[in-house]
């Protein structure tokens, strides 16, 4: 009798890991899409225009990290600021990376969060200049294990 409790308890875990898996593959593929609407912020952070796709947090992070869309957007050469908060001790190991796509298509680091494990409120801060090129441009956010937690779209003017 414990024997089948115990294989029918390994079989919901391993059944709910694929689950989980298969969620995470599935916002990856969302994040590989081109670039398409983003959030409007004006310079102190206050959205103003609303997208539901950008700045979403990743299946294996949720309810442990939250972002807010970068701001002001959209941007100018001046620097953006794209708000973390970190929601539980030890959720983020390693930090967190800002990655887009320069104009060659090289994907740059942008800003590190080096130390995210405790929570509180961190912040990415770049020059949008260090993408050299003007439009619709996905960011990403990654842990340093390389796993996507977060990606939205910034618009350079």
């Amino acid at each position: 009798m414990i024997r089948r409790q115990t294989v029918l308890v390994l079989l919901f875990l391993v059944l709910s890991s694929c689950d989980s898996a298969q969620k995470q593959d599935d916002f990856v593929e969302s994040a590989s899409a081109p670039a398409s609407g983003f959030v409007r912020t004006d310079n102190q952070g206050a959205i103003l225009d609303d997208d539901k796709d950008d700045w979403r947090t990743s299946p294996i992070y949720g309810g442990k990290v939250r972002f807010d869309p970068p701001y002001p957007n959209p941007a100018t050469i001046d620097f953006v600021t794209i708000p973390v908060t970190v929601l539980e001790f030890n959720s983020v190991q390693g930090g967190l990376s800002l990655r887009g796509r320069d104009a060659s298509g090289t994907l740059r680091t942008l800003d590190d969060i080096i130390d995210a494990t405790d929570p509180g409120a961190y912040i990415f801060r770049f020059s949008p200049a260090l993408l050299a090129k003007s439009g619709l441009v996905r960011l990403f956010v990654f842990d340093r294990l390389g796993e996507l937690v977060s990606y939205g779209d910034l618009m350079i003017q």
